[in-house]
């Protein structure tokens, strides 16, 4: 899991990431790589996938609902929450579907419970799963997985990127695919 702060104050840059640390020790088996970024042209000039981003709003140059908006072409599927003194951009914001607004100061609780909520989220969503075809094994997160469909003795299945003809059945699919987010509509599918 890799973690990005965004904001041109370096007080609050510290505040937030000494504060999502501190939430982290307490995650089992969990160790994010953090980094921090006084500008949104820096944080965007990085390599390498996001899984979480907090963002400042008010900032020279690319501001945070920029930065975001650019941030979630790159990773289309990373948890961005706002960090702002300035409600008047909340509209902005959940346009541009941010998982939290959280206002400065930044309150500890508030803070934790929604970290609790992204990170439920987060293993939802990035549960990886090895799919085997005649030319080798592609791994894809749960959240690229579009639909598993059987068609003329084949399994298909559908990805964000491509279709990839599965090695196993559908029944193995319909066995290993358990989170919430995914239904069996018709013994096909």
């Amino acid at each position: 899991m890799r973690i990005v702060f965004c904001d041109d104050n370096p007080a609050v840059l510290k505040q937030i990431r000494s504060l999502v640390e501190e939430f982290f020790r307490g995650v089992d088996h969990l160790e994010p790589e953090y980094a921090a970024y006084e500008s949104g042209e820096a944080m965007l000039a990085q390599e390498g996938r996001v899984d979480i981003a907090f963002l400042d709003v008010e900032m020279p140059g690319i501001d945070g609902l920029q930065a975001g908006a650019a941030l979630r072409k790159k990773n289309p599927f990373v948890t961005i929450f706002i960090v702002t003194g300035y409600p008047d951009h909340l509209d902005a914001a959940m346009r541009m579907r941010v998982f939290r607004y959280l206002s400065k100061p930044i309150n500890k609780e508030r803070l934790f419970n929604n970290l609790d909520e992204a990170l439920a989220q987060y293993f939802l969503y990035s549960r990886e799963y090895p799919i085997v075809t005649a030319d080798g094994i592609t791994v894809c997160r749960a959240e690229e997985i579009i639909c598993v469909e059987a068609v003329q003795r084949k399994v298909l299945i559908h990805t964000v990127d491509q279709i990839l003809i599965s090695s196993e059945t559908m029944e193995y699919w319909r066995n290993a695919l358990t989170l919430p987010c995914f239904y069996s509509p018709h013994r096909s599918f």
